[in-house]
């Protein structure tokens, strides 16, 4: 079976390091909150703390590590949709998901089940 760009969660990555713990926990309790919202979304939460052992990933998204705090979101295409040193509120990452094609695509497809 091939695995097509809809069927990728979204993901939001977390990235904080020592600095940016406070925010990290802040963050992840505005998204515990929304969880109904968040899991509506298909989106996957990862938090990427700074260490040696997630320096690839650190790389791979090019965050600097002098960055206390970094959320990405990225999308079911694998791209990335929005990059923050701030706190992201869910109503900011609601807003900026429904407006994406295959999102309305998938609000389309939900009103028209049964």
């Amino acid at each position: 079976m091939m695995i097509t760009m809809a069927d990728q969660p979204r993901k939001v990555l977390l990235f904080y390091n020592a600095e940016g713990e406070q925010q990290w926990k802040a963050q992840m309790k505005v998204l515990e909150a929304a969880r109904k919202e968040v899991s509506e979304r298909d989106i996957e939460i990862t938090s990427v703390p700074g260490s040696a052992r997630y320096a690839d990933q650190w790389k791979k998204w090019k965050i600097d590590t002098s960055e206390a705090f970094t959320f990405i979101l990225i999308g079911r295409d694998g791209g990335e949709k929005l990059r923050s040193n701030e706190m992201v509120k869910t109503n900011q990452l609601f807003g900026l998901i429904d407006a994406m094609p295959m999102r309305k695509r998938e609000m389309e497809s939900e009103h028209e089940k049964p």
